[in-house]
Order: structure tokens, then sequence, then C-alpha cells
């Protein structure tokens, strides 16, 4: 059940949080942890519709972890739930690469095509017809492209 997932998520990031924030050898480790935990707890808050608790996760992520590919997704996922597809969009055309994402592995293009739907909707509907439209107008660019089947 997402929301259940979710809250499981958000306390374990905000007791990693608070023992990442104190002094010593403990908390470098819990350093350590909080961006492996948010990286798993951003999608299950975002599944269960807490959109603003999963960006206040990742702004709230020390600087050097946001320059991991997969960060720049989810940031992207994020932007696109709170209704930004434009700034979703911006960050895929500035480029990341995820190093150990796995061949077959489909979350790039799903979350291209889907901030691809909502520029082409303009605030609309996402129809058959916008589907159609993203998908021939916005094509998945080569290096986003895992997929294991024909496009």
């Amino acid at each position: 059940e997402p929301a259940r997932a979710a809250d499981r998520y958000a306390q374990a990031c905000a007791a990693a949080a608070r023992a990442a924030s104190d002094e010593g050898p403990r908390a470098r480790a819990w350093q350590e942890v909080l961006p492996a935990l948010a990286r798993e707890a951003v999608p299950a808050l975002l599944a269960a519709g807490r959109t603003a608790e999963a960006a206040q996760l990742l702004a709230g992520l020390r600087q050097t972890a946001p320059a991991d590919g997969r960060f720049a997704l989810l940031t992207a996922q994020v932007l696109l739930a709170q209704g930004q597809p434009a700034a979703a969009r911006e960050i895929f055309d500035a480029g990341f690469e995820i190093a150990a994402l796995r061949e077959g592995d489909e979350v790039l293009g799903d979350t291209w095509y889907a901030i691809a739907e909502r520029l082409v909707a303009a605030g609309g509907p996402v129809t058959e017809d916008v589907r159609a439209t993203a998908r021939a107008t916005h094509p998945l660019p080569e290096r986003y492209d895992y997929r294991m089947r024909p496009a």
C-alpha cells in the first residue's frame, strides 16, 4: 500500500536526518546512508501523492548527493508531480547519467514521455491524441533509451 510505505520511508528519513545532524563518526555514517534512503523514499512519497514531502527531502540532502544522476531523475519526477513539466524537461536537456541503471529499465523513458505529454497537453487532459503527439514531437533521446524492446 503506497500510503503505508510512504509513512515508513518518511519516518526512516526523519530519523536518519536527525542522526546525521549530530557530530562525530556515527553522524558521518548516517550522512552517507541518508542519500541512499532518499533514493528509495522519494518514489514512495510520489506514489502516495506526497509531492511536497518528496521535494523537501531532496532539498534537504547535502550538496554532494544531487550530483548523482539518480537525484537528477528524482528531481525531474518531483517537478513533474508539482506541475512543472518545463522545469523537469530542463533537467533532461542539461543531461545526466545514472551509472547503475540496468539495461531494460524504462524509468528514464517513462519519465521523459510523461514530461512530454504534460508539455503537449499544456495544462489540459492527457488524452491518447496528446500521448501520440508527445511521442512524435518529443522522441526519447538515445542517451536515455535503455529499453530492451522496440520503441
